[in-house]
Formats: structure tokens, sequence, C-alpha cells
């Protein structure tokens, strides 16, 4: 798949399908217990594909980060009208922020490991027909 995902997905949607094909790859990898993969130019495919993927993971975790930091800046994450537990709430942003800045610090490491796993992988690479199967390359 290339390109856009439909426009009318939230972000939050989107994070939940990129998590689903990850998973229905995982399983296609060792699908009936046997290797998914067929030729060592699907694998330099797979791992150039999850380098993009990981690279892209840093800012969307700082983005998250920077939202939940205006939100609580604007007032706008506290408990609910009947709810004192403001301080928990609060709490909770502060930890869930720190997080998310760790998390994207950590992404960045593994963006890095992927791209040189790429390109340590590139020499196997893969030539495609249009439209058609990968090709290896021998």
């Amino acid at each position: 798949m290339t390109g856009p995902v439909t426009p009318q997905l939230s972000v939050a949607e989107l994070a939940c399908e990129a998590a689903e094909l990850i998973r229905s790859a995982d399983l296609a990898a060792h699908e009936g217990g046997r290797p998914g993969l067929l030729h060592t130019a699907e694998a330099a495919e797979v791992v150039a594909a999850l380098a993009g993927l990981t690279g892209r993971l840093p800012e969307l975790l700082d983005q998250l980060e920077t939202f939940l930091s205006s939100e609580q800046a604007a007032g706008r994450i506290g408990p609910g009208p009947a709810d004192n537990r403001e301080y928990d709430v609060i709490r909770a942003a502060r930890d869930a922020r720190e997080q998310l800045y760790e998390a994207s610090r950590t992404a960045a490491l593994l963006s890095a490991t992927m791209a040189s796993a790429a390109a340590s992988l590139a020499p196997f690479g893969a030539a495609r027909t249009v439209g058609g199967p990968t090709v290896p390359h021998i």
C-alpha cells in the first residue's frame, strides 16, 4: 500500500490502523509455523519499510507531548465537574508527557538503528516489476 490513507480517519484511527497492519505483518511473517518471507530481498524491503515507519515515530510522539502540554496550559486537562481529584489528573498528564518525551528519544534511537539495518541490507534489495511480485537478487 502506498500513498495517503483515507483522509476521513482521525489521528487515533490512523494509529490504530498502523498498529493493526504491523500485527498482520508479524502474523504473516510466521504464518502456519513456516516463514512468510520467501527471499532475502523481501526481508530487505520489510526492514526498509520499518525504517521509514520508525523514522516518523519521534515526530508523532513529540506532537502528542506538545498537544498535551498545550491542553493543560489552556486548562482543558483536569477532573470532571463532580470530581475533586485535580492533582491526580494533572500529575497523570505530566507523567504522560514525560513518558512521551522518553518514548520519542527511544524511537529516535530505534529509527537510527533501523536506518542502519536498512542500509546494510540494501545490497540484497528487491527489483520489482510494475504491479508484479518481488524478484529476488542473487
